[in-house]
């Protein structure tokens, strides 16, 4: 590669990434977001577990729909409990097979 393609790629890569900059701004005024609110108003997004680990790890993710700022919480699961609300219309009510 001669010296000129290569100065050439680079304002080339240059050129890519000032246009994604400028997608990016043009969300950003799509989006009607203000400033950082003082108290946001979570909702809840999504939630993502890291099963490899012990113990579990929950990932809960939040967005403040005002400003547009995420929060990501980790919780540890320490301890579980199963409610079978359909127990009294199962066949073995709950009794483990034999």
């Amino acid at each position: 590669m001669t010296r000129e393609e290569q100065i050439a790629d680079e304002l080339k890569e240059e050129m890519a990434a000032l246009n994604r900059r400028i997608e990016r701004l043009n969300k950003w005024k799509e989006s009607g977001y203000e400033e950082p609110c003082q108290e946001h108003n979570w909702e809840h997004l999504e939630l993502h577990e890291n099963l490899g680990s012990h113990p579990t790890v929950h990932y809960l993710r939040y967005k403040c729909h005002r400003c547009g700022m995420t929060m990501e919480q980790q919780a540890v699961v320490e301890q579980e409990t199963l409610f079978d609300e359909w127990l009294e219309y199962r066949e073995n009510k709950g009794d483990e097979e034999e």
